[in-house]
């Protein structure tokens, strides 16, 4: 069991319920007027040595209008439960294991976790998140990806979110 002050990864990968809406202005700008909306569909967490303690699949019950495979690595079937070969929770089932792992006073590391902790609904002390998005920026310019921190840190060649292989939250 992991105690308080005790490393964790996480990732959270997403499926879009709604497409967005937009339309163009008289000057052929862009202009989002319903932004897309975005839902839990798996939430991964591993002790600092990579060892997974939560792989979920978020059993869905609303239509899914995009699994974002690109960047989710989802595919239509991994979260029906007449078909999918991972293990599927409800919604609730996964917040209160995240809520049992902040309530122990867990530390999460990841890339963008404000996000995940925004769809995911859940409350996390900022004392008990390392965000390397964060951590690793340049003042006043663009954040920097974690396909490049990966490359740049670790030399891993084939990066994250391999078209090839597909992207993996373990991983």
């Amino acid at each position: 069991m992991l105690k308080p002050g005790d490393l964790a990864a996480i990732d959270c990968e997403f499926v879009a319920t709604a497409p967005e809406e937009s339309k163009f202005s008289s000057d052929g700008r862009k202009i989002i007027t319903k932004p897309v909306q975005l839902a839990l569909a798996r939430v991964s967490v591993c002790r600092g040595d990579g060892t997974p303690i939560l792989d979920d699949y978020i059993l869905k019950t609303s239509p899914i209008s995009d699994y974002l495979t690109r960047f989710s690595g989802l595919h239509p079937g991994d979260l029906d439960p007449s078909v999918s070969p991972h293990h599927l929770v409800s919604l609730k089932t996964a917040y209160l294991k995240l809520r049992y792992l902040v309530d122990t006073g867990v530390v999460f590391v990841g890339h963008g976790l404000s996000k995940d902790f925004r769809i995911c609904n859940i409350a996390v002390p900022e004392d008990q998140i390392i965000d390397t998005v964060n951590l690793f920026h340049l003042p006043s310019q663009r954040l920097i990806g974690l396909r490049y921190l990966t490359r740049h840190f670790f030399d891993a060649n084939a990066g994250i979110q391999d078209a090839s292989r597909g992207h993996d939250s373990i991983e």
